[in-house]
């Protein structure tokens, strides 16, 4: 009863960022292991691409904030929701889970399912391909200072 979950709805056309190391994107592909979770995370996590990261300006704001402990920045791919919902099997539709930990984009933190095998995250990894990758994995001697 104390749950303040609300409802959103999304549509096929939202999209879903997922960041990864330096080994996610090769050769212009979204490799699989971009969907392997980590080992204490029940549930695969995206930032929801809102108006606010429509632009390459708050795209690359986005990657700098989001700088790796090594000051790398990450590369980042997209899915859809259609992608999520009708493009996998068994889907993995998208719900809202704020990230209290992240002032800036913690309202925009979804979270699926974990994808259930390798295959699962190959047809992930194909979807994100097909989507053009957003921003590629860039070295922190080439990265720039991290916005505050």
């Amino acid at each position: 009863m104390g749950d303040q979950s609300s409802v959103v709805c999304f549509v096929a056309e939202d999209s879903f960022l997922r960041r990864g190391g330096k080994r996610s994107v090769k050769n212009g592909l979204v490799e699989p292991d971009v969907f392997k979770p980590r080992a204490n995370e029940a549930t695969l996590s995206f930032t929801h691409q809102d108006k606010s990261l429509e632009t390459d300006k708050a795209l690359d704001e986005y990657q700098r904030y989001n700088a790796l402990l090594s000051g790398d920045l990450p590369a980042i791919c997209r899915l859809t929701f259609y992608d999520l919902t009708e493009g996998v099997e068994p889907s993995l539709p998208p719900r809202f889970e704020h990230d209290p930990d992240d002032a800036l984009y913690g309202h925009l933190h979804c979270v699926t399912e974990l994808p259930l095998n390798e295959d699962h995250r190959r047809q992930l990894a194909k979807l994100a391909t097909d989507n053009r990758i957003v921003r590629e994995f860039v070295k922190a001697k080439l990265a720039g200072p991290k916005p505050m």
